[in-house]
């Protein structure tokens, strides 16, 4: 009997614009409740989602949802469509058909996000319910599909041929354009003739840029030319519809009536602008625009919202009150829209009891979200506030000061415990700038609660905007174009900064010069909140907190050190390797080290550290192995067998924040389950040694990192599972050694070509210069050819 282990788990939830799929003639503006599973049924080098697509351990990071539970999610969040995307659905399509089934009941549409990769007798049965379709076809050769997709390039254009002879699917397809591997224009124009003749010229064809991951990390991004030049070559050969991706270009993201060539759906980073579209048809000369349309255009935007699916469970229907809804719009701090529906200035009125109970159930959401828990609420009545009418709020999550986390929601007007619960979820799983919260640290977490209002647009101009800041009164949100960011009030304070700094430092938020806030066509806002702070009490704690259990057995650490071992020699012997342990534990983790000793006890060393998304385990093995290899092939160790070497390996998770160097703070630290590690400005170094003390373990990392600013490096403790008894990794660039003196290439061209006249010639150009207002520095470069400027 054959079962689908993925059925009912997935990987992530989110709501989406439906362009990002992409999507731009399928409803076009609307939003879509996004998800996926794991693994895959190709093994792309360059895949975008390898955390998932590649993960073994499917259960142990998944959410659980049942098909009835999704559709719900979906009518509860204002979706009109349910995408099953991040991997290919075609893996998993027992959990996509009958979602996709209870979708339709509902009134949902649903969209398969797909490589095409699926066997003529499956495909019926597969995209039968399915409303519209994203296929990748990844190149237009063979030899690319064989070494860079591990498959065929053949099922993928059967595919494509018999959802448009044999459905009524809409479907679009994708091309996503890697440099040195299907970028050439020949091979695209094949690509286009083939799509013109097989499937028609009114299929959406998107050009997307690839940006380097997983294995595929020796290519540069695709430039911008290269997307221009494929979008030009489609469009002189006859596909209506051209678009490119993964950049910003409204110009070529944008829809053009392919009768008259008049702007039709004006788009920018899945944002709609201006529409000229009426009933599927073009404004201006009233030629049909092929896709599937409603009467309006969506207003979803470009947000992205995560969700928690438990809280749509039929046990969780009745007990949490639900995410919001079309019109209740909810916002991340990232790139923050102003806002626009302002309730009244007077701050939110909360007694005494209530304020407890709003902090007490921020707390309980905080220790539920970080837990990877459904929150058990002592007063989801929040005292009477619940239903309160704020503007937004944020929960920002320190340790002795040091920010952990901060995310948050504003836009409409909304209840208080939705926003509660929202912005203390994202912000206990989130908030993507720092590693993930361990539940190790939460007796040692201060929370902090900003409730949000008085949301006022400053009209003033230019430099007399910074008057109408008060430090320690206002919080700054900036928007610009498709630029926004928001400070809290607190900010300024903690840093000292008076307003015109304010100022400065919300426009680098937003990604915006730092002059930006006197630009009039900056929309330059203050509001103002009510701040309730103070420790996770022992009540929201709960239960005792534990050492983390480990995620690897020794048996398990054990299998995969011979499994590497194995492989260095077969990949010695030009053996085909194996590229995982069946039966053994694989998930994605935060940091993999693999060490080779030799026989005299030489040893080399490889290690990944990713806090954020982090490494999948087994493959991020297999790469080290490879490097291994190749040094071992190149005699680095003369005299030595493959098979007299012996492996080791340490794997980290669960990460815990201690401070910086400058001011650590290693309370909670468990030297017999947790390595310390420091990072500073790209580099880093890991320490793991049950017999130290923490204090000596952080100054073997401080020393082992090189750490250049103690105020700004990192101290972290990360759960140790190894077949080793300590390690000790240090990822820190190494100087190469070269000739004493790389010989002038240019000189006697922009510059004298004897010493002696050099150093006449910048005498000279120094000459009478100040010397009051001279800097101390290690050393001066100046470009050769701007040396006399």
């Amino acid at each position: 009997r054959m079962v689908l282990a993925t059925y009912g788990a997935s990987t992530g939830f989110c709501v989406d614009p439906i362009e990002k799929k992409p999507l731009n003639h399928f409803l076009p503006g609307t939003a879509v409740l996004s998800f996926g599973t794991a693994g895959c049924n190709l093994g792309c080098q360059f895949c975008q989602n390898w955390d998932m697509s590649k993960s073994r351990e499917v259960r142990r990071g998944s959410e659980v949802a049942e098909p009835e539970t999704i559709a719900e999610a979906a009518v509860q969040l204002g979706c009109d469509s349910v995408a099953f995307t991040y991997n290919d659905p075609v893996v998993w399509a027992e959990y996509a058909i009958d979602t996709a089934r209870a979708c339709r009941r509902r009134g949902i549409k649903t969209v398969a996000v797909t490589a095409g990769y699926i066997a003529p007798a499956a495909r019926a049965a597969f995209f039968e319910l399915m409303d519209a379709a994203n296929v990748d076809l990844k190149a237009f050769s063979e030899d690319f599909y064989a070494h860079l997709a591990y498959g065929h390039l053949q099922p993928v254009l059967d595919t494509l041929a018999w959802l448009k002879s044999d459905t009524d699917v809409w479907f679009e397809i994708t091309n996503l354009i890697i440099p040195g591997a299907n970028d050439a224009l020949d091979e695209i124009g094949r690509m286009c003739d083939w799509i013109l003749e097989h499937v028609g010229d009114e299929v959406p064809l998107h050009f997307t840029a690839f940006h380097p991951d997983f294995r595929l990390r020796d290519r540069p991004a695709t430039p911008i030319e290269t997307l221009l030049a494929a979008h030009e070559l489609a469009r002189s050969r006859g596909i209506k519809y051209v678009y490119v991706g993964n950049v910003v270009d409204p110009v070529h993201d944008s829809t053009y009536c392919p009768s008259c060539s008049a702007l039709v759906i004006e788009r920018s980073c899945h944002e709609l602008g201006a529409v000229a579209l009426r009933g599927g048809c073009c404004h201006r000369c009233q030629a049909e625009i092929a896709g599937r349309f409603q009467q309006r255009v969506g207003s979803w935007g470009r947000r992205r919202l995560p969700v928690r699916i438990a809280a749509y469970a039929p046990s969780a229907a009745r007990a949490a009150t639900p995410e919001p809804a079309r019109g209740n719009a909810m916002e991340e701090s990232k790139g923050a829209v102003p806002v626009t529906n302002r309730v009244d200035a007077v701050p939110p009125l909360l007694s005494e009891e209530q304020r407890s109970a709003v902090f007490r159930v921020a707390c309980e959401l905080v220790v539920a979200g970080i837990r990877n828990r459904p929150p058990a609420l002592t007063d989801p009545t929040l005292s009477g506030a619940a239903d309160l009418s704020i503007m937004g709020a944020f929960v920002t999550l320190k340790r002795r000061g040091h920010l952990r986390a901060c995310c948050g929601t504003l836009g409409q007007p909304m209840k208080l415990l939705d926003a509660l619960r929202n912005a203390a979820h994202r912000t206990a799983t989130d908030d993507q700038r720092l590693p993930p919260i361990s539940a190790t640290e939460l007796p040692h977490l201060q929370v902090d609660v900003s409730l949000l209002h008085g949301f006022r647009t400053l009209t003033q101009c230019g430099s007399d905007r910074a008057a109408e800041v008060v430090v320690g009164r206002h919080g700054l949100t900036i928007h610009r174009g498709q630029s926004g960011g928001l400070l809290l009030p607190s900010v300024p304070v903690e840093h000292g900064w008076d307003a015109e700094s304010f100022l400065r430092h919300v426009c680098r938020k937003a990604g915006l010069p730092s002059t930006a806030w006197q630009d009039d066509a900056a929309r330059l806002q203050t509001f103002e909140a009510v701040v309730l702070e103070g420790q996770i009490g022992r009540e929201a704690l709960g239960e005792e907190i534990r050492a983390t259990v480990p995620r690897f057995t020794a048996d398990e650490l054990r299998r995969l050190a011979e499994h590497c071992q194995r492989n260095v020699v077969a990949l010695c012997r030009g053996a085909t390797p194996n590229y995982y342990v069946s039966g053994c534990g694989d998930a994605t983790v935060q940091g993999v080290a693999l060490t080779i000793e030799s026989p005299s006890g030489d040893a080399m060393q490889y290690a990944r550290l990713s806090m954020r998304p982090g490494v999948p385990l087994q493959a991020t093995l297999y790469q080290l192995t490879e490097l291994v290899a190749a040094r071992v092939r190149a005699r680095e160790w003369p005299g030595v067998a493959p098979d007299q070497l012996r492996a080791s390996v340490a794997v980290l998770h669960d990460s815990a924040l201690h401070g910086t160097v400058a001011d650590p703070d290693l309370s909670g630290f468990d030297p017999s389950r947790r390595a310390l590690v420091v990072t500073d400005r790209g580099r880093n170094a890991w320490v793991y040694d049950p017999a130290k003390s923490a204090s000596a373990l952080l100054d073997d990392a401080v020393r082992a990192a090189l750490v250049l600013d103690p105020q700004v490096a990192g101290v972290f403790s990360l759960a140790a599972d190894t077949s080793c008894r300590s390690f000790s990794v240090s990822n820190v660039p190494r100087a190469e050694p070269g000739p004493s003196a790389r010989p002038p290439a240019v000189a006697g061209v922009f510059y004298p070509d004897r010493a002696e006249a050099l150093r006449e010639m910048t005498d000279g150009l120094l000459a009478g210069a100040d010397d009051g207002g001279r800097d101390a520095w290690p050393a001066v470069m100046v470009p050769h050819a701007g040396l006399r400027f």
